[in-house]
């Protein structure tokens, strides 16, 4: 443990600032500027991902790739008039199963048909009853509830041509039956999880009654407060594949033409997920605009199996590389202010500032440690900040502040200070794999997923003659905070 500090952080780049040193008065503190990195490589709930059944899971193991998402279809041709049994429902939890061992997250949907190709023609569109689909919705949800830890999003699906909400053989693709079956997936989901939807005008429709009205949307005031408006996200399965989109968009003609539509989509997708797959070559896909469009949109993901000659094209035209780096967030650590020495029983600040200079954002919930750690005995004590990563948004830099106190017991010596974006739930927080890497060269702990704002802290006993303090365990100050 404390080698591997010690590695880390003498590649870190340190400069003496005078603003810095006034930043934290009353300590003595110095200024860091950290290095960015250009590495391609794994962190959860983002990027290309590859398509997989989720009932049959085989060629899981993705992340030497840089993959940590796969597309989980749920294949239910042989459930249109039947519940699940419990076979399949059992088959489901091994692909959740495998999805956790090897450290990636599942964008799930549960699908009756996969559209038109040849021979099937006639089952396009061929979907269960809504009394058949409502019983696997609510037999799906004690796997949903048990696996939240490993799902990232789960596709609406259920309705229609793959699962993608049109061509209903049982008239569930009306605003009536949408609505429902939308509203019972929600339910049946953990709280904190979110459904992705095919088309931004059926969102509309559902919770304005209005295909083209746009009054009800998310913003920064509504995000991430739990209503069903604030859990619904957009899919865009022919993504950047005709001048619509391959009707995608349709109301050019009614006031919604695409640059609104995709302002709409836009101001959304900083709170909730977007992705989904390109389907064909069209002069939208070049490597100008296809960039441009998705850092509007805020893109979260993107199939890396299909439409392969969209993909051959941005190779080709030289965006491929840059497209895979900046799939959804990307978290680059430019510089902090830290105190070299504080002693037992104070308080000490932190100054950071982290831009994400990635396409998207987070959208699951995930807390921000500071991790105190013993560079003599690895020992780690961890503080949760009151910051919320889900702000830190696209294109933008921010800057935390925190105050955080140390006991009056804390053993003197020589520690590291880093931060680390765990996993929420109890039963992958501790994986690494599903911990945030930032952007920057040598400061990952690879063991714990911690990355490294500095190792040379110095903590000294209490100043003498001070008295006890109120400080009995290393927090934040929340009272203090920013102060």
């Amino acid at each position: 443990m404390k080698s591997e500090f010690a590695g880390i952080f003498i590649r870190v780049i340190l400069m003496l600032s005078a603003a810095g040193l006034a930043a934290v008065s009353a300590q003595n503190a110095r200024e860091v500027v950290y290095e960015e990195s250009f590495e391609n490589f794994a962190n959860p709930e983002r990027g290309f991902y590859h398509a997989r059944e989720l009932s049959k899971p085989e060629n899981f193991d993705l992340r030497d790739e840089g993959v940590t998402l796969i597309y989980g279809r749920v294949s239910a041709d042989a459930f249109r008039d039947r519940p699940f049994t419990e076979e399949f429902l059992a088959a489901i939890q091994q692909g959740f199963d495998e999805a956790r061992r090897q450290g990636i997250k599942v964008n799930a949907r549960v699908a009756y048909n996969h559209g038109p190709y040849p021979g099937c023609i006639a089952r396009y569109g061929d979907d269960a009853p809504k009394q058949i689909v409502l019983k696997h919705i609510s037999q799906l949800k004690p796997l949903w509830q048990k696996n939240k830890d490993v799902i990232d999003v789960i596709d609406a699906g259920f309705i229609g041509g793959w699962g993608e909400w049109h061509n209903s053989a049982h008239g569930l693709d009306s605003l009536h039956n949408r609505r429902e079956i939308l509203f019972a997936i929600l339910d049946a989901l953990p709280k904190d999880r979110m459904v992705v939807q095919r088309a931004p005008h059926y969102k509309r429709a559902i919770f304005t009654g209005s295909e083209i009205n746009g009054d009800s949307v998310i913003t920064r005031a509504r995000a991430f407060d739990g209503s069903y408006l604030s859990r619904v996200g957009h899919l865009n399965d022919c993504f950047l594949s005709s001048e619509n989109d391959v009707g995608t968009y349709i109301f050019e003609d009614q006031g919604w033409p695409l640059e609104k539509e995709l302002s709409y989509i836009g101001g959304e997708s900083r709170y909730v997920p977007y992705g989904g797959e390109t389907c064909a070559l069209d002069d939208r896909n070049q490597c100008q605009n296809a960039v441009r469009e998705m850092k509007k949109l805020h893109i979260n993901y993107l199939n890396l199996d299909y439409n392969k000659k969209v993909l051959n094209r941005w190779k080709d035209e030289g965006c491929f590389d840059e497209i895979r780096l900046k799939l959804g967030y990307r978290f680059v650590l430019r510089k902090a202010v830290l105190p070299v020495a504080v002693n037992a029983g104070s308080v000490m600040e932190l100054r950071f500032e982290i831009e994400n200079v990635g396409f998207g954002e987070l959208f699951n919930p995930r807390d921000a440690e500071i991790v105190l750690v013993s560079n003599k005995t690895g020992v780690e004590q961890v503080a949760v900040l009151s910051e919320d990563p889900r702000f830190w948004g696209a294109g933008e830099r921010t800057t935390v502040v925190t105050r955080l106190s140390l006991p009056d017991d804390q053993t003197p010596g020589s520690y590291s200070i880093g931060i680390r974006l765990p996993d929420k739930s109890p039963s992958i927080h501790d994986d690494p794999r599903y911990a945030v890497r930032f952007a920057n060269t040598d400061i990952r702990m690879a063991t714990t997923g911690t990355n490294v704002l500095s190792g040379d802290l110095t903590v000294s006993a209490p100043v003498a003659g001070a008295g006890k303090s109120r400080y009995t365990k290393f927090a934040e100050i929340p009272e203090d905070k920013g102060l």
